[in-house]
């Protein structure tokens, strides 16, 4: 599959007269600057080169990274608690979003209510959604959509971080692959269509991991008609498996940050735009765009940037399709977390621990999510693996390839 460089569409199958188009969007966490324009009324000047494409389409969904709260507590947990202002809803009503995605690893930040709270603001604003709920159970329930005269089915999964719902308690869906994939084989009898998002994957690598590989396509294979998934905050590339597209990782909307970043890291992304005919994509087409200066306007790509673009998303689609290719960049990236450090983390005392002080509760933290989080958990078994067998030095053969691609470079 390659995406035309000039239109950003592929088409894999001949459509019938009747269509649907259905657009998605990455990552949407309006703090900071982005959540003081629009506490000034200023939410259309954010989003107005690109609200044309977000209405040119039968349905709209976007990933909400945040709850949309004043209350609450942060709960302990191992990286930034975030949360917005409830007004910053009026972004997602300039954008004319139809649903929200809420299985992310931000949706709990601040505790059970928030997550209910920003679910009935949701409902109260006419914006559906979809991978989270009061308790596990609700938070594993599909969306139902009929448009066009089809039903439309959403499936939401985050990896588990921080935030996940329980028996009783709210938050997202978590990632269950086995538990996910009987849920796909029954969910697809009941509707025509069948989307399946998930949240996951190493943040900033470009290239999705062998298990992430395996995973989308296993979801695809039990009866998913595509798989849209995010939170790597850098672009993923696209593939066609058994006719089924999957979309590794369409990176940020709008996140705003004060750190900086090089090549096509957190400032850029893309949305999708899925063509359906009958029961089947068809078609895609790939919008880029990039929200500059930090998370004030979202922008199109245009001309050689565009194109760039599009020429470095057709290089890391196709690293998808060699499973050898897959498994030595990430060979590379355990390699390069190695010796970035990464196992300084497992030396910190975590246990017993004192709730009453931070840093014990920190390092806590830090070890449970390197063990639970699937993606954590992988690089850490997978970088065991290349210590034991004295590979690393190998594995690091492929680094400058990696680095390169988080550049926003194409390897020589």
């Amino acid at each position: 599959m390659k995406i035309d460089i000039k239109t950003g569409r592929v088409e894999f199958e001949a459509s019938s007269s009747k269509t649907l188009d259905i657009l998605f969007a990455g990552d949407l966490c309006p703090r900071d600057r982005t959540e003081n324009l629009i506490l000034e009324g200023r939410s259309e000047e954010i989003v107005a080169g690109v609200v044309k494409e977000l209405r040119n389409c039968d349905l709209s969904v976007v990933n909400l990274e945040t709850p949309l709260t004043a209350s609450g507590y942060p709960i302990p947990k191992s990286g930034p608690n975030i949360r917005v202002a409830p007004e910053c809803i009026q972004l997602l009503k300039a954008c004319g979003w139809d649903i929200a995605c809420c299985a992310n690893n931000h949706i709990g930040d601040f505790g059970d209510a928030p997550v209910t709270e920003t679910l009935s603001r949701l409902d109260e604003n006419g914006i559906l959604h979809v991978g989270a709920g009061e308790n596990l159970k609700s938070a594993y329930q599909p969306l139902f959509v009929e448009k066009n005269g089809v039903k439309i089915a959403f499936l939401a999964f985050a990896e588990n971080e921080f935030g996940s719902a329980g028996e009783s308690k709210p938050g997202a869906a978590p990632l269950n692959p086995l538990r996910n994939i009987a849920q796909i084989k029954e969910t697809s009898k009941l509707a025509d269509i069948t989307i399946v998002m998930v949240h996951g994957g190493n943040e900033l690598n470009p290239v999705p991991s062998p298990r992430v590989v395996d995973t989308y396509r296993a979801f695809a294979d039990a009866g998913a008609s595509a798989v849209v998934a995010g939170h790597t905050h850098c672009p993923q590339g696209i593939e066609l498996w058994n006719g089924i597209p999957i979309v590794y990782s369409l990176s940020n909307f709008i996140f705003d940050a004060t750190a900086e970043y090089e090549g096509y890291n957190w400032w850029y992304g893309y949305m999708l735009r899925l063509k359906f005919s009958g029961t089947r994509a068809t078609g895609l087409q790939v919008i880029p765009h990039h929200c500059m200066p930090h998370g004030e306007k979202v922008t199109l790509l245009e001309g050689s940037a565009r194109e760039d673009f599009i020429k470095y998303l057709n290089f890391i689609s196709e690293i998808i399709k060699s499973p050898d290719e897959v498994r030595k960049y990430y060979n590379a990236w355990c390699a390069r977390s190695i010796d970035g450090g990464y196992f300084s983390r497992l030396g910190k005392a975590f246990y017993p621990i004192n709730w009453e002080d931070k840093t014990s509760i920190g390092a806590f933290m830090a070890m449970r999510n390197l063990h639970t989080c699937e993606a954590h958990n992988e690089l850490l078994t997978n970088s065991l693996r290349l210590i034991e067998e004295h590979a690393v030095e190998d594995a690091l053969k492929y680094l400058p390839r990696l680095n390169s691609l988080i550049q926003g470079k194409l390897p020589c």
